[in-house]
């Protein structure tokens, strides 16, 4: 049984989803509120989700407006920032009841993250390459 191929519609839209950058980017994002809503009052969460959220506004108008030929994607980065933000949201949703649904999580990002660094399962995506 073959897969069907399917036909990407907007390219680089669908670069943006699957950007390495963004998506390491957006656990870093994460994390920090993680981080925020255990500790509650430190300013270190806050300035390093800033400064995060800062580079994920930055990169994201670089695309869209320098229009790059190819971005570096990882598909298991991004599927992997699904859950994560997944987990986020059910987690602040529902006020967890200790400390290690907060703590768990953090030291999960950080393996992603390193993993994400070690394994290589980059690749380049052609934003204007019709054949793909």
């Amino acid at each position: 049984m073959k897969m069907k191929v399917r036909k990407i519609r907007h390219r680089r839209l669908c670069a943006f989803y699957e950007s390495k950058v963004l998506n390491a980017l957006m656990i870093t994002i994460v994390t920090c509120l993680l981080l925020m809503a255990y500790t509650q009052s430190m300013l270190l969460p806050v300035i390093c989700g800033t400064i995060a959220l800062l580079c994920f506004i930055c990169y994201s108008i670089w695309i869209w407006v320098k229009k790059p030929q190819k971005i570096v994607i990882n598909k298991w980065l991004s599927y992997m920032n699904g859950w994560f933000t997944l987990y986020f949201l059910i987690i602040t949703a529902m006020d967890a009841p200790n400390k290690w649904w907060y703590i768990t999580p953090i030291c999960f990002a950080v393996c992603i993250l390193c993993i994400s660094l070690i394994r290589n399962q980059d690749g380049m995506f052609d934003i204007n390459d019709m054949q793909a």
